[in-house]
Formats: C-alpha cells, sequence, structure tokens
C-alpha cells in the first residue's frame, strides 16, 4: 500500500474515534444537565399568589409595606423588604393606626370570625424600630381606649343569642394584653346563674367579685349594655389597678 493511502486511512480512524468520543461526551452532559433541571425545580416549586392589595406607610422615617394575597395572607415588609410580620390567618383587612397613642404608627388588623370584632395588633416597638405582635390581642373583640389611660375595654358575646355578654379591662404590658376586670351580664335566665351584672377584678387567675346588679340596670342607658359598659369602665377603672 502507498505510504500516502496508509497515512490517509490512519487520519480517517482517529477522526471518527475523536467524533464519536465527543458526541457520547455530549449525550452524557445534556443528560446530567436535564437532571439538575429536574432537581432544581423539585426544590423550588412554582407558587401563584393573588395579590389583594399593598399599603404603604412612613412609620419613624422608615417606609413599611402592608401586602394581603389569597395564598401566604398578611405580610409587612421593611424598606429593605425584609420580612417584618406574615400570618395567614389575618387577611380581612390592615391598616397604619397610632393605637397606644404613643405618636407612632401601629398596624390594626381585621379578621373574618364568628366572633365579631376580632382584632389582631402589631405595636411599633421604637427601642428596635420594628413592629411586634401584641400576642393574644384576639381574645379581646371590639377593643376600645379609655382616653387619657393606658386601658382599654373590650365586648364578645357569651351565648344564648348575645344575652350573655362579658367585657374585660385589660392593658398592654411587654407586647401583651393583660386582664384586670370583667363584668358578666346575664340575661336569659337558663345558664344556672340569676339573672343579673356580675362585676369582677382579676388578679392572674384569681377573681373576685366585687359587685353585681340587677341586669335591668343596663335599662338605664341610652345605647343599653354597651352604654353600661362604657360608662362602669369610664367611672370605675381605677379600682381595678
Amino acid at each position: 500500500m502507498p505510504k500516502s493511502l496508509f497515512c490517509f486511512f490512519i487520519v480517517l480512524i482517529f477522526a471518527c474515534k475523536q467524533k464519536d468520543t465527543s458526541a457520547k461526551k455530549g449525550i452524557k452532559s445534556t443528560r446530567i444537565y436535564k437532571k439538575e433541571l429536574l432537581v432544581k425545580a423539585q426544590l423550588t416549586p412554582k407558587v401563584i399568589d393573588t395579590i389583594w392589595d399593598v399599603t404603604k406607610g412612613i412609620v419613624d422615617g422608615r417606609k413599611f409595606t402592608l401586602q394581603r394575597s389569597q395564598e401566604i395572607g398578611l405580610c409587612v415588609f421593611d424598606s429593605k423588604n425584609d420580612t417584618v410580620f406574615v400570618d395567614s390567618s389575618y387577611n380581612s383587612g390592615a391598616k397604619f393606626i397610632d393605637f397606644n397613642k404613643d405618636g407612632y404608627q401601629d398596624i390594626w388588623i381585621t379578621r373574618s370570625e364568628n366572633v365579631p370584632g376580632v382584632r389582631g395588633l402589631l405595636l411599633y416597638d421604637k427601642a428596635v424600630k420594628t413592629f411586634k405582635e401584641v400576642v393574644g390581642f384576639d381574645a379581646f373583640p371590639a377593643p376600645e381606649p379609655i382616653p387619657g389611660t393606658k386601658y382599654y375595654y373590650s365586648y364578645h358575646r357569651s351565648g344564648c343569642a348575645d344575652m350573655n355578654w362579658s367585657s374585660d379591662l385589660f392593658y398592654i404590658d411587654n407586647f401583651k394584653p393583660v386582664k384586670i376586670g370583667t363584668i358578666n351580664g346575664y340575661e336569659c335566665g337558663d345558664d344556672g346563674i340569676k339573672d343579673g351584672v356580675y362585676i369582677y377584678k382579676k388578679r392572674g387567675e384569681n377573681e373576685t367579685l366585687i359587685r353585681r346588679l340587677p341586669i335591668k340596670t343596663i335599662d338605664n342607658y341610652k345605647e343599653y349594655k354597651w352604654g353600661f359598659i362604657k360608662s362602669y369602665w369610664y367611672r370605675n377603672y381605677k379600682l381595678f389597678k
């Protein structure tokens, strides 16, 4: 065989092997790449969420954003988009108000519950310059402030089509509500308790009955039981300190 023809066959065989090796490497790389994509897709599933509304506010010179969405619920973000608060149970509404009248806006949260007036509350903590949740605040429905004091009172139904009811006197200490008094009203006649207004002083788990009034007492107020509750706490909150 001529030397030139022999060299041609050697070059051709070498080229085919190199092409075959490159092709195999290419197939292997593609499979690995597809596997990596599959793993990545499993680790980061797509979440489709519907944003209902966004409210922005400036508190203590800092920007905060309230965002309500269908899947996640309520989220509070700071100016760096870091999450300050998130809870899927809070999804009815949220706004900035100065609840404790300290000059800083707080976050007032409404919730859809069987008990009317259930609220959530995030107070602004100027020491750390962010918001903190008042844990247990939703146990005090329809909270109202007593002007010029640190005290609040609530109202909630206690059964019998709202003919049995309660109101708690409380204040907030270290981002927790502290109950110090309760008014229980009974006007249903079927609870094993004589109809009347029972007023208790609270200290932790202990309670002391300090007064009992006829249930007809509430008839003397223009706003009925709500007028009585407001008037009593306004005039007597100091007795429960």
